[in-house]
């Protein structure tokens, strides 16, 4: 008979949801996200789940919008290398490429889904912008944009390792904003 564990509270159940979610998203994608698993897993019923995600897609969401956050709270300070801090963030998106196409599949059907990819591409459009604004003439910025992302893209496309990965992106990153600064020794 699965739990109701009234005793716990509200936000720590949503915790532990999300952190199985996103366990099983990670380890075999938008396949593995089983409502039915994860409540088996966790000892609920599964309409415990549906209690506070309305749908699949919605617990999709919400993971996805929790790994984004995880990386948000690490990112890199500002003040340090421009290059290095776009690397690292494609480093770090390289787990949501695998994900990309569940993504783009789920949002052709689910609402939720489709705002989030819509705001993703938003943010990450305009964390690139941003990066590339004081090194890329203003006529210019949206196509040096698109360039470095069909680019990232590629790299994950051709399913390059992190070091391959950085060499053709820090390529691309020369080409587009200058030479990087030298490192200090």
């Amino acid at each position: 008979m699965p739990k109701t564990r009234t005793g716990v509270p509200r936000a720590a159940k949503v915790e532990e949801i999300l952190g199985v979610a996103e366990r099983r998203l990670r380890s075999g994608g938008y396949e593995s996200l089983s409502i039915a698993a994860i409540a088996r897993e966790l000892g609920l019923a599964q309409n415990a789940i549906y209690w506070y995600f309305a749908s699949k897609d919605h617990l999709f969401v919400a993971v996805l919008e929790q790994m984004l956050g995880d990386i948000a709270a690490r990112k890199p300070a500002r003040s340090g290398d421009r290059y290095e801090r776009v690397l690292w963030f494609t480093d770090q998106f390289a787990v949501l490429w695998g994900l990309r196409g569940a993504m783009a599949e789920r949002a052709r059907r689910s609402r939720v889904v489709a705002e989030f990819v819509e705001n993703l591409d938003v943010v990450l459009s305009r964390m690139l912008t941003n990066a590339f604004r004081d090194h890329v003439r203003e006529e210019q910025l949206q196509i040096a944009v698109r360039a470095f992302r069909a680019t990232v893209e590629g790299t994950f496309v051709e399913d390059l390792d992190r070091s391959e990965r950085r060499k053709v992106l820090t390529f691309t990153l020369e080409r587009l904003l200058g030479p990087a600064a030298p490192r200090e020794a």
